[in-house]
């Protein structure tokens, strides 16, 4: 019998702690280079300028109003779905948390991970393949977020982990 204060027990309790440590991790899946984060907006509103032309026909309104009062949450590895009709304002809703609209104003919350977004961090945290990019079109959008992995994930990262970091980035 081994009583709780020999070093076998201590041993065998140190044993068991690993043990279930690796068991913790092998449950979460693979531990990444980085860490995963989220996206919430709430009340997201996007409005440009009136344009002279809409003026000219008889607008009375200053500014055109694209998106109103958006809310939504991106959660690190939970496949979201944005949805609606052509001209509801998804691409909108997406330049605009990705920071690509430069012009016009944007108003509510932007959160990453519960902190507010800052657009220089977000750049280089984040990557965005948008679906009539630039691409070539012999390259598939998995290769484009593999090929953005390598180029944001330091550079002793292995090859097989960039690999499956580009599905979180």
């Amino acid at each position: 019998m081994i009583s709780e204060d020999s070093d076998d027990a201590k041993t065998t309790n140190t044993e068991k702690e690993v043990s279930t440590s690796e068991d913790q991790n092998k449950k979460k899946g693979m531990v990444l280079p980085f860490e995963p984060h989220s996206i919430t907006f709430d009340e997201v509103t996007y409005s440009v300028d009136i344009p002279q032309e809409m003026k000219n026909q008889g607008a009375t309104e200053d500014r055109l109003v694209l998106l109103n009062g958006v809310c939504g949450a991106f959660r690190p590895g939970v496949l979201t779905a944005l949805m609606g009709i052509s001209g509801a304002g998804k691409t909108t809703l997406m330049d605009v948390l990705a920071g690509r609209k430069t012009g016009g104003y944007i108003e509510g919350s932007i959160k990453i991970s519960g902190y507010p977004k800052k657009q220089e961090t977000f750049a280089r945290i984040s990557g965005y393949c948008e679906q009539n990019n630039i691409h070539s079109p012999y390259v598939t959008v998995y290769e484009s977020l593999v090929y953005s992995a390598w180029l944001r994930l330091p550079s002793d990262v292995d090859e097989k982990t960039r690999k499956v970091g580009s599905f979180w980035i």
